[in-house]
């Protein structure tokens, strides 16, 4: 089967003319402090957190949350929480996203805050089943006052 290109502006095309599809990544308006919150760890038995306490007086806008995990068992689970007390206690679960060998973006426009000093939002990577993988989660937004 051949592909026949058709020029549109400013689109793209893989090298099997396939429409190359981006999306542009979130970012903070002026006069705010950019945030990016996460990482890839290991996790097996024990879940594992990433906190981002908010600034004093400050309100966090979450824009994005993405992650993934490798293919392994059971799967793996991915969830941001609200953390009014920033050590786990009475959280609001505000996503969750179930992955094995798969990745997830999901679009955000949340406010969070105003921080206090222990006010947090959390992200925490499962290993459903318990066997060992590497579990991504991460969060993009902002900070403003």
């Amino acid at each position: 089967m051949g592909f026949h290109v058709v020029e549109i502006d400013g689109a793209s095309f893989t090298g099997d003319g396939r429409l190359k599809v981006a999306q542009e990544p979130p970012a903070p308006p002026p006069a705010t402090t950019p945030v990016d919150v996460g990482g890839i760890e290991v996790v097996g038995n024990t879940p594992m957190d990433t906190t981002h306490v908010i600034g004093l007086g400050k309100t966090l806008v979450l824009q994005n949350f993405n992650g993934g995990a490798a293919p392994v068992g059971a799967g793996s689970k991915v969830e941001l929480f609200d953390d009014p007390n920033g050590d786990g206690s009475g959280m609001t679960l505000l996503r969750v996203a179930y992955v094995s060998g798969s990745s997830f973006s999901i679009d955000l426009n949340r406010e969070l805050g105003p921080g206090n000093g222990t006010h947090a939002v959390r992200l925490r990577r499962t290993s459903l089943g318990g066997a060992s993988r590497e579990i991504a989660a991460f969060l993009a937004g902002y900070e403003r006052s």
